[in-house]
């Protein structure tokens, strides 16, 4: 063991050692700001950035969560029977719509309600009850085996299982 620590003791003696040393440190540095930068704490709310073809910007969950379906639910009917390639459109009908924590206070003639407020650091937020996730509109498929009726049944099926939509707001064609 000895010889071990006076071994690394000569070798962190040598200047090409020193130079590794200081590369890996602002490397180490530099992912961590990175990182920081890019919104790394997953605990934070995603947001997403897309550029409409008018060249507006729109920011938001709900993109985010409706491209997170569209590419489950492609992969899903992809490997049924007959689908083939498939492409899927879904829209959603608003954002994500967040239920806060509320206490009552309960007087002689009339009940009172306030939220629930919790300390983070230097500032004050309401306790997120609960996320309710946008409401799905409806759902565009276009996949290789969208002529076949039997092929559409079962992506009828699948869809609406999925998703907790009526058939109404599915619909399927055939790729081109």
């Amino acid at each position: 063991m000895n010889e071990f620590i006076e071994k690394l003791k000569e070798i962190s003696k040598k200047p090409i050692f020193l130079k590794a040393a200081m590369i890996t440190g602002i490397l180490a540095i530099a992912l961590i700001l990175i990182s920081d930068l890019s919104g790394g704490n997953g605990a934070d709310e995603k947001k997403s950035v897309k550029i409409e073809e008018n060249g507006s910007v729109a920011f938001g969950y709900s993109e985010l969560y409706a491209d997170s379906i569209d590419s489950k639910l492609s992969e899903i009917l992809m490997s049924i029977e007959g689908v083939g390639k498939a492409q899927v459109m879904l829209t959603v009908s608003s954002t994500e719509e967040y239920v806060y924590a509320e206490t009552v206070k309960r007087g002689t003639s009339q009940a009172e309600n306030s939220y629930v407020i919790i300390d983070k650091g230097s500032q004050k937020e309401a306790l997120v009850k609960k996320v309710n996730n946008p409401s799905i509109k409806g759902v565009v498929i276009v996949c290789e085996g969208g002529d076949d009726p039997r092929v559409c049944e079962k992506i009828y099926k699948a869809v609406s299982t999925a998703l907790d939509i009526s058939t109404s707001k599915i619909y399927v064609a055939e790729m081109k």
